[in-house]
């Protein structure tokens, strides 16, 4: 039960070890509360440029929202060198967020190619001056995300690790992927486990390392734990529409949840997209996605996409939860109906990778400069 422990990073106790990847796009305040009380402990702002954080843009201070029934939130942020990177870092030291992490993973190419994300990883010497810089800009605990390289045939993730750790980093998280592989592609936990090292030999005895990708259920949480020797997980893709996620590693029996206690939690996560969107038009619109990752698992899904997919009021969105959930056993578990081959199409359906690839989220209204 390792996952379940509390853990240190810099002046932080967390509750325990189960993170929630700052996901563009997708980690908003309704999101993170959400997986906040479902057992995630610790929580991000999905990634900002850090142009758009030193200008105060107005989409960027929007996405640096914090409700007050959030016990312990970081934020992310990303640029094109050293210099940007720290003075966005000192900007966001004036916000009430406990941890500041430094993107140098995003593969959306709008970033990467313009030298910020996954970009920054082709000179370990650009990394750690822009830890190092932002070190000295913050007190706060200060991570750093990133992959395995840029592409198979240059994958450099331990001279990277090894510049987080001497830059001054309190915790580094390995998303083991490069930057040219899909995720159809599976996770390298012995190039994560090798980063892991690097980062230790290098770093402070505190150092905490965060292993991240295709963790979707207890067994590849505990995988990544075992076979990477990391100390705590991040969790991306599997806690779309399965805030479970977190309580099923805690705890080993835990069902998967009735289509009851489905249908509870999700308009729970609506109540608070509502609240948060102010029911506008923007509000729906932006809920669509979130109901389509929650239909995993159950019967009709098909049809149901349909219907989720043109929702214009959160009030449609529960009148549709309803009726779909009225129309199964009030004890019909999620995948229950797996081994009879009952899930409709569409179990692997997964808006977020287009989202990534071709719509290049979360990055701020102010274009990168080289």
């Amino acid at each position: 039960m390792r996952l379940a422990q509390p853990i240190r990073v810099g002046r932080l106790e967390l509750a325990n070890r189960m993170f929630l990847a700052p996901l563009a796009g997708v980690s908003d305040v309704p999101f993170r509360r959400i997986c906040q009380e479902m057992g995630a402990g610790f929580t991000s702002v999905e990634m900002l440029s850090a142009a758009a954080v030193l200008s105060h843009a107005r989409r960027t201070s929007a996405m640096l929202a914090r409700h007050e029934d959030e016990p312990i939130v970081g934020v992310q942020v990303t640029g094109p060198n050293p210099e940007k990177i720290a003075a966005a870092v000192r900007d966001l030291d004036s916000y009430s967020f406990e941890a500041i992490d430094l993107n140098m993973g995003c593969p959306v190419r709008k970033v990467a190619g313009r030298g910020s994300g996954a970009g920054l990883l082709r000179d370990p010497a650009v990394v750690e001056d822009a830890v190092r810089l932002s070190r000295e800009s913050t007190a706060k605990p200060l991570s750093a995300k990133i992959r395995l390289g840029l592409s198979t045939g240059s994958v450099n993730v331990e001279e990277i690790s090894e510049a987080i750790a001497r830059g001054g980093a309190d915790l580094i998280t390995i998303h083991g992927r490069t930057r040219c592989q899909r995720y159809d592609v599976p996770v390298d936990l012995e190039l994560i486990r090798n980063g892991i090292m690097a980062a230790r030999r290098h770093g402070s005895d505190h150092m905490v390392a965060v292993g991240n990708g295709d963790i979707l259920d207890r067994e590849s949480g505990y995988r990544m734990l075992e076979e990477t020797g990391c100390d705590a997980v991040m969790i991306s893709r599997g806690a779309l529409g399965n805030p479970w996620i977190f309580g099923h590693i805690i705890q080993p029996a835990a069902p998967e949840p009735t289509i009851d206690e489905w249908s509870e939690v999700l308009l729970r996560h609506a109540s608070y997209h509502e609240a948060h969107y102010q029911n506008g038009k923007l509000a729906p619109i932006l809920f669509r996605k979130h109901l389509l990752w929650y239909l995993r698992g159950f019967p009709g899904v098909r049809r149901m996409r349909a219907a989720c997919s043109v929702v214009e009021s959160m009030e449609e969105v529960t009148r549709v939860v309803l009726c779909f959930a009225a129309a199964l056993p009030s004890d019909f578990r999620r995948f229950e109906a797996r081994d009879v081959g009952a899930i409709a199409d569409g179990e692997a359906f997964d808006p977020k990778n287009s989202m990534d690839r071709c719509h290049d989220r979360g990055v701020g209204e102010v274009e990168y400069s080289a």
